[in-house]
């Protein structure tokens, strides 16, 4: 598997609070980055991204992420 620099993730607690963890990491994106529900590295859709999913599956409510 190809890796990346080392460089620091940060990830959420998930307590509720604010608090963060970092890690060393060696992803190809190469730079420190976030991880956490609101940040671009979430695994969340976005309301576009679910909407083309539901849409190019032929609106099949399986595949229903909005």
């Amino acid at each position: 598997m190809p890796t990346g620099p080392k460089h620091w993730k940060h990830t959420e607690v998930g307590d509720g609070t604010d608090d963060t963890w970092a890690e060393e990491c060696r992803c190809m994106i190469g730079e420190d980055h976030y991880v956490g529900a609101d940040s671009p590295m979430s695994e969340m859709l976005s309301e576009v991204d679910a909407e083309d999913i539901y849409l190019s599956s032929g609106m099949d409510p399986d595949y229903d992420f909005r």
